[in-house]
Parts: structure tokens; C-alpha cells; sequence
């Protein structure tokens, strides 16, 4: 499997993560690389749901 089509599953296996998942990870993560990898899968996560909410006019 190529590093793209990795990167595309890696994508489909965190797209719907819950933000407390992403959390435990930044908490756990064993390097400063992994906690700022981490963080921004959090930040991305948190995006999606400010527009869904934004979508749904739920503000």
C-alpha cells in the first residue's frame, strides 16, 4: 500500500472521531511531534463540528 493510500485511510479512520478521543491522544502522546499531530486532528474534529452547527443554525 503506497503512503498515499495510507494517508487516505488514515483520513476514513479519523474523520468521525469524538473530540474526547482526539484529547486522550494529545494527553498520551509519547513525543512532542505526536501531541502536535495529535492536536491538529483535534483542531480539524472541532472544525467539523463548528460547521455542522453553524449548518444547522444551532448557535
Amino acid at each position: 500500500m503506497s503512503k498515499t493510500e495510507e494517508a487516505i485511510r488514515l483520513y476514513e479512520l479519523c474523520k468521525d472521531m469524538d473530540i474526547e478521543e482526539t484529547l486522550d491522544l494529545v494527553l498520551n502522546a509519547e513525543t512532542k511531534e505526536q501531541q502536535d499531530f495529535f492536536s491538529m486532528l483535534s483542531d480539524f474534529i472541532l472544525q467539523k463540528k463548528q460547521i455542522e452547527v453553524i449548518a444547522q443554525k444551532k448557535y
